[in-house]
């Protein structure tokens, strides 16, 4: 496996990326229009536990050049946490959700993809993108991608993602670990003002 994402960590190098911007069937991941508000719904597993949590981003215009931004994460924690628990409000070493959206490594790659349905990618032998169908995600419809990686010759399933292309970003994340279901982030609400 981790030979696998070192393969597609050096194909990455060679991916042409101003091909999609002007493909309309294609995703720009990370085109932010401003005013926008993401709300998710965030699930980890680790082993039998699983934990919920929600995330929101909000992407505000602030001038010519900039953004303000906004995150927030919403955790229930017991009354008997204390100090750093509550700081880091309960994440896993302080990491934000945000890091289980997307793979920038596989974002790149996704955006080299037509979103049609049955459209498959070859990921340099390394691996192998499809798109299978169409689902609704908090209001929103989206392509689902399934990443493939290659692990002892054999395509294991790594990332599901679900992609509205008029998003800057996936409206479902599933990564997946050893067969498992690791962790899951799903649109709940987008608004844009």
């Amino acid at each position: 496996m981790k030979h696998s994402l070192l393969i597609l960590g050096l194909a990455l190098a060679f991916v042409p990326r101003g091909v999609s911007a002007q493909d309309g069937n294609k995703w720009k991941p990370y085109q932010f229009k401003g005013n926008e508000r993401f709300e998710y719904k965030v699930i980890t597993v680790d082993g039998d536990v699983r934990k919920e949590m929600g995330y929101v981003l909000d992407v505000r215009n602030k001038g010519a050049e900039d953004w303000d931004v906004t995150t927030s994460v919403k955790n229930t924690m017991k009354k008997s946490s204390q100090g750093a628990e509550i700081l880091m409000g309960g994440l896993t070493m302080g990491l934000s959700p945000a890091m289980f959206l997307m793979n920038p490594l596989f974002g790149a790659f996704m955006e080299q993809v037509e979103l049609k349905e049955d459209e498959k990618m070859s990921l340099f032998g390394a691996g192998l993108i499809k798109v299978t169908k169409k689902e609704t995600v908090g209001g929103r419809t989206g392509f689902v991608c399934e990443l493939y990686t290659k692990a002892d010759n054999k395509d294991v399933l790594t990332w599901v993602c679900v992609i509205d292309p008029e998003l800057a970003l996936p409206i479902r994340s599933i990564t997946f670990e050893e067969g498992k279901e690791k962790t899951r982030m799903e649109l709940v609400t987008y608004k844009k003002d």
